[in-house]
Protein backbone atom coordinates (compact mmCIF):
# COMPACT_ATOMS: atom_id res chain seq x y z
CA UNK A 1 0.00 0.00 0.00
CA UNK A 2 2.88 2.37 0.71
CA UNK A 3 4.23 1.78 -2.80
CA UNK A 4 0.81 2.57 -4.27
CA UNK A 5 0.62 5.89 -2.41
CA UNK A 6 4.17 6.88 -3.37
CA UNK A 7 3.70 6.01 -7.05
CA UNK A 8 0.29 7.68 -7.20
CA UNK A 9 1.65 10.82 -5.57
CA UNK A 10 4.51 11.00 -8.06
CA UNK A 11 2.21 10.41 -11.04
CA UNK A 12 -0.30 13.05 -9.92
CA UNK A 13 2.22 15.70 -10.89
CA UNK A 14 1.55 14.86 -14.55
CA UNK A 15 -1.52 12.62 -14.69
CA UNK A 16 -4.93 12.19 -13.13
CA UNK A 17 -4.72 8.97 -11.13
CA UNK A 18 -7.16 6.43 -9.73
CA UNK A 19 -6.13 4.05 -6.97
CA UNK A 20 -7.33 0.52 -6.47
CA UNK A 21 -6.22 -2.18 -4.07
CA UNK A 22 -7.79 -5.08 -5.95
CA UNK A 23 -8.83 -6.49 -9.30
CA UNK A 24 -12.58 -6.09 -8.72
CA UNK A 25 -12.23 -2.48 -7.62
CA UNK A 26 -9.96 -1.68 -10.59
CA UNK A 27 -12.45 -3.19 -13.03
CA UNK A 28 -15.28 -1.19 -11.45
CA UNK A 29 -13.31 2.04 -11.79
CA UNK A 30 -12.39 1.27 -15.38
CA UNK A 31 -16.06 0.74 -16.28
CA UNK A 32 -16.78 4.39 -15.50
CA UNK A 33 -13.63 6.24 -16.61
CA UNK A 34 -11.38 6.24 -19.63
CA UNK A 35 -7.68 6.05 -18.86
CA UNK A 36 -4.54 6.50 -20.94
CA UNK A 37 -2.71 3.64 -19.20
CA UNK A 38 -2.91 1.18 -16.33
CA UNK A 39 -0.06 0.67 -13.88
CA UNK A 40 -0.61 -2.40 -11.75
CA UNK A 41 1.35 -4.25 -9.15
CA UNK A 42 1.37 -8.02 -9.56
CA UNK A 43 0.13 -8.68 -6.02
CA UNK A 44 -3.33 -7.28 -5.40
CA UNK A 45 -5.80 -7.78 -2.57
CA UNK A 46 -8.13 -10.11 -4.49
CA UNK A 47 -5.95 -11.45 -7.28
CA UNK A 48 -3.03 -10.45 -9.45
CA UNK A 49 -2.23 -7.69 -11.87
CA UNK A 50 -1.85 -10.36 -14.53
CA UNK A 51 -5.47 -11.40 -13.91
CA UNK A 52 -6.51 -7.75 -14.24
CA UNK A 53 -4.61 -7.47 -17.51
CA UNK A 54 -6.22 -10.61 -18.91
CA UNK A 55 -9.72 -9.47 -17.91
CA UNK A 56 -9.17 -6.06 -19.51
CA UNK A 57 -7.91 -7.63 -22.74
CA UNK A 58 -10.93 -9.99 -22.77
CA UNK A 59 -13.19 -6.92 -22.52
CA UNK A 60 -11.34 -5.35 -25.46
CA UNK A 61 -9.54 -2.71 -23.39
CA UNK A 62 -6.25 -2.10 -25.21
CA UNK A 63 -4.71 0.74 -23.19
CA UNK A 64 -1.00 0.45 -22.37
CA UNK A 65 -0.52 -1.70 -19.27
CA UNK A 66 2.52 -1.69 -17.00
CA UNK A 67 2.73 -4.73 -14.75
CA UNK A 68 5.13 -4.29 -11.84
CA UNK A 69 6.55 -6.83 -9.46
CA UNK A 70 9.18 -6.88 -6.76
CA UNK A 71 10.61 -10.00 -8.38
CA UNK A 72 12.17 -10.16 -11.82
CA UNK A 73 10.36 -13.35 -12.80
CA UNK A 74 10.99 -14.50 -16.39
CA UNK A 75 7.72 -16.48 -16.56
CA UNK A 76 5.71 -13.48 -15.36
CA UNK A 77 7.55 -11.17 -17.77
CA UNK A 78 6.77 -13.50 -20.68
CA UNK A 79 3.08 -13.86 -19.71
CA UNK A 80 2.67 -10.09 -19.40
CA UNK A 81 4.33 -9.47 -22.74
CA UNK A 82 2.17 -12.17 -24.40
CA UNK A 83 -0.89 -10.15 -23.28
CA UNK A 84 0.59 -6.93 -24.67
CA UNK A 85 1.85 -5.46 -21.41
CA UNK A 86 5.15 -3.99 -20.37
CA UNK A 87 6.66 -5.76 -17.36
CA UNK A 88 9.15 -4.22 -15.02
CA UNK A 89 10.74 -5.15 -11.77
CA UNK A 90 10.09 -2.34 -9.29
CA UNK A 91 13.69 -2.46 -8.08
CA UNK A 92 15.33 -2.16 -11.52
CA UNK A 93 13.56 0.67 -13.33
CA UNK A 94 12.83 4.35 -13.09
CA UNK A 95 9.09 3.74 -13.05
CA UNK A 96 8.07 7.33 -13.70
CA UNK A 97 10.24 7.48 -16.82
CA UNK A 98 8.89 4.12 -17.96
CA UNK A 99 5.29 5.32 -17.51
CA UNK A 100 6.00 8.56 -19.35
CA UNK A 101 7.42 6.53 -22.27
CA UNK A 102 4.37 4.27 -22.28
CA UNK A 103 1.82 7.10 -22.33
CA UNK A 104 3.84 9.45 -24.51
Amino acid sequence: MDFLRILSSALQKRFQTYESMGVADALKILESVTVDAVCSDFNMRDGTGLELLIKLRQKGVKVPFLLMSGDDDTRLRNEAQACGAVFCCKTDYDLIARINEMVG
